[in-house]
């Protein structure tokens, strides 16, 4: 592949990017610019900025793994609880 086409994969998927903050309210729009960006041949990193506290009421990865775990794990140890109280 010869360095223009990688430039010109690069300038797509920066476009793509583009359209898919356009998607957004400009408040929101200004805040998700920090975390969506193309990584380019021959920097250390992309510039994504990731290490934030995340917005209230906004589901985060470590929100959906809580929320996942907390019906996978603990709902059936509290109907196994509720079953054997039932029981008693």
């Amino acid at each position: 592949m010869s360095p223009a086409d990688k430039k010109n994969i690069v300038e797509e998927r920066k476009q793509l990017v583009n359209e898919v903050l356009e998607a957004y309210p400009e408040k929101a729009k200004k805040r998700r610019t920090k975390h969506l960006n193309v990584h380019e041949e021959g920097k250390s990193d992309c510039g994504v900025k990731s290490n934030v506290k995340s917005l209230p009421g906004v589901m985060t990865a470590r929100g959906c793994a809580y929320a996942g775990s907390k019906g996978v794990v603990w709902g059936p140890i509290n109907n196994m609880f509720s079953f054997s109280e039932n029981i008693a």
